[in-house]
């Protein structure tokens, strides 16, 4: 790759996967031009979590859930749902009853 060839997605998106890979998180899998814009969906969701103001305890619940999910493809269909959401589809029965009560 020459030196000119690399977008603003792709620094954008290194700077994800080093974030996530510092993190712990993680890897994706799935199609190799999914990978990184599933990383880049799930950075975007955890850091819509970490915005709330919901005690630290919960976050870190809801993160645990949320990175189980590990398919980039997944990722990339939740980025236009509420942050949520791949939390609640990864919840155990015990988990889910705690958060929600039910």
């Amino acid at each position: 790759m020459h030196s000119g060839s690399m977008t603003d997605y792709d620094s954008v998106n290194d700077a994800n996967a080093a974030a996530a890979e510092a993190a712990g998180w993680p890897d994706l899998t799935g199609a190799p031009k999914q990978i990184p814009w599933g990383i880049a969906c799930r950075a975007d969701k955890v850091r819509e979590l970490e915005a709330t103001n919901l005690p630290e305890v919960e976050k870190a619940r809801w993160r645990e859930a949320m990175l189980r999910e590990t398919r980039a493809g997944e990722w990339i269909d939740y980025r236009k749902q509420h942050w949520a959401t791949p939390g609640l589809m990864h919840f155990t029965e015990e988990e889910r009853t705690a958060i929600l009560g039910n």
